[in-house]
C-alpha cells in the first residue's frame, strides 16, 4: 500500500512556498505543532468542534466546526496550503474530497485510511514481511473458536477503530472469557492478537519528505500503566543492534507507505532480542515528546518541514532524557515536578478526569 500522492499532484506543492498549516483536530499535538510553527514562521488554522480545546489559544485562526461537517472543512482547506492532522478518528472521505481537489494534505488520506484501522495496518505489515504479532479477524462470536488457534491463550481482543490510550480492548486469559471480552467492546469489529511476553517497549519517531529524505530520532523505550503511556526514556535500554533494526523498519515503513510528515512505530522487544512492530501512528506522537527541549529540531518542527517541503535535519539530540505524562490528578502536583528540576508543559484543559493526558514534565540526565 502506498499514498495516492508524494506532493507533486498539490497545487502548492513545488511552486510556492506553503506558509499557512492546517491542523484537524485541536489537542495536545496540535498546540505543540502550533507553537513550533511560529519559530519557523509559519501561520497555523486549527480545525476542530471545542473551542477550548488546548491549540486554540496558540494558532493563528480558529475554525469551530465537527469533523463531518464537509462544507466548514471546504471552507477551511480554501486557507491552507497544507493541511495535516494530529489523531487518526477523522472522516477520511472527507479528506479525499479535499485532496481531488488539489488540496495538500500530509500525511496522505489513503495512508490514513489503512492505518486508522488495526486490521488494514497489520495486513499491511504482514504483506510487506514486516514482524509482527500472530493475529485473527474478530466479526461475530463464532469467530473465536478459530481465531484462539491462531493467537493462542492469553491473548488481547481490541476494536478495529477508535481504541487508543488502552480503550476498547479487553484481555483473554481463558476461552470461557471471550462472550465476556466481545461483549465489553459492544461487538464491534475487532482483532484477536497474541499476548506477548516482551523485555521492554520502545518506539521510533521518524520523519520522511516528499523527495523521500528520512531521519530518526534516537530509540526510546516506554513504559505504560493500564494501557496508557507512563513514561518515556531516553537512550532506550537495548543494544544499538536492536536500536539500528528498529530504525531500520520504520525507515521501511515510512518508505513502503511513501509517507510524509512524522510517524511513530512502536516496538515489542522480544526475551531472544527480536523485534515485533505493536502499532504505527501517522502523526507526532505521545513518546516523543521528549525531544520538545531534549532534540534541535522536536518532532513537531521536524513534521512541519517535512509537510511544508522544507530540508530535513538530522537532530541534535540530549545523551538523556526522561518524559512523564501528568494524568488526571497528577497535575494538581504539578508544582512539585518543577521543584524537582522537571519541566513542565500544561494542555491547558480543564477537567482533571481519570485517564485524561493533562500536561507532561521532562529532565535533562538521569
Amino acid at each position: 500500500m502506498a499514498g495516492k500522492t508524494n506532493g507533486s499532484h498539490c497545487r502548492n506543492s513545488a511552486i510556492n512556498p506553503m506558509k499557512q498549516v492546517g491542523i484537524l483536530g485541536g489537542g495536545q499535538l496540535a498546540m505543540m505543532l502550533a507553537q513550533a510553527a511560529k519559530k519557523l514562521g509559519l501561520t497555523t488554522i486549527v480545525f476542530a468542534p471545542d473551542a477550548d480545546c488546548p491549540a486554540a489559544a496558540y494558532t493563528d485562526k480558529f475554525i469551530q466546526a465537527e469533523y463531518e461537517n464537509i462544507a466548514a472543512m471546504k471552507s477551511f482547506a480554501g486557507d491552507c496550503d497544507v493541511i495535516t492532522f494530529e489523531f487518526e478518528n477523522l472522516p477520511v472521505n472527507n479528506l479525499f474530497a479535499l485532496q481531488e481537489t488539489g488540496q495538500c494534505i500530509f500525511p496522505d488520506p489513503k495512508v490514513l485510511e489503512s492505518l486508522q484501522d488495526r486490521l488494514t495496518e497489520k495486513r499491511f505489515l504482514q504483506a510487506n514481511s514486516i514482524p509482527l504479532a500472530p493475529f485473527a479477524r474478530i466479526d461475530k462470536a463464532s469467530d473465536f473458536s478459530k481465531a484462539i488457534e491462531a493467537t493462542g491463550l492469553p491473548c488481547v481482543l481490541k476494536t478495529r477503530h477508535f481504541g487508543y490510550d488502552g480503550k476498547g480492548q479487553s484481555w483473554i486469559s481463558d476461552a470461557m472469557q471471550t462472550a465476556k471480552a466481545f461483549d465489553l467492546i459492544h461487538h464491534h469489529p475487532a482483532v484477536l492478537e497474541a499476548a506477548i511476553a516482551f523485555e521492554l517497549e520502545v518506539s521510533v519517531i521518524g520523519a520522511r519528505n516528499s523527495q523521500g529524505e528520512f531521519v530518526a530520532f534516537p530509540v526510546t523505550e516506554n513504559l505504560h500503566e493500564d494501557g496508557i503511556l507512563r513514561r518515556s526514556h531516553i537512550p532506550a535500554n537495548c543494544s544499538s543492534t536492536i536500536a539500528k533494526k528498529a530504525i531500520t523498519i520504520t525507515h521501511d515503513i515510512a518508505s513502503y507507505l511513501n509517507y510524509v510528515g512524522v510517524l511513530a512505530v512502536e516496538f515489542f522487544v522480544q526475551r531472544d532480542g527480536q523485534l515485533l512492530v505493536n502499532e504505527i501512528a501517522p502523526r507526532v506522537h505521545n513518546s516523543g515528546h521528549w525531544t520538545k527541549g531534549g532534540a534541535n529540531p522536536d518532532q513537531f518542527e521536524m513534521h512541519l518541514r517535512a509537510i511544508t517541503g522544507m530540508d530535513l535535519l538530522e537532530p541534535n539530540c540530549v545523551a538523556e532524557i526522561t518524559m512523564v505524562n501528568l494524568i488526571g490528578k497528577d497535575m494538581a502536583d504539578a508544582q512539585k515536578w518543577n521543584d524537582d528540576g522537571w519541566d513542565i508543559t500544561d494542555y491547558g484543559k480543564g477537567k482533571m478526569s481519570k485517564g485524561r493526558k493533562m500536561g507532561h514534565v521532562v529532565k535533562i540526565g538521569s
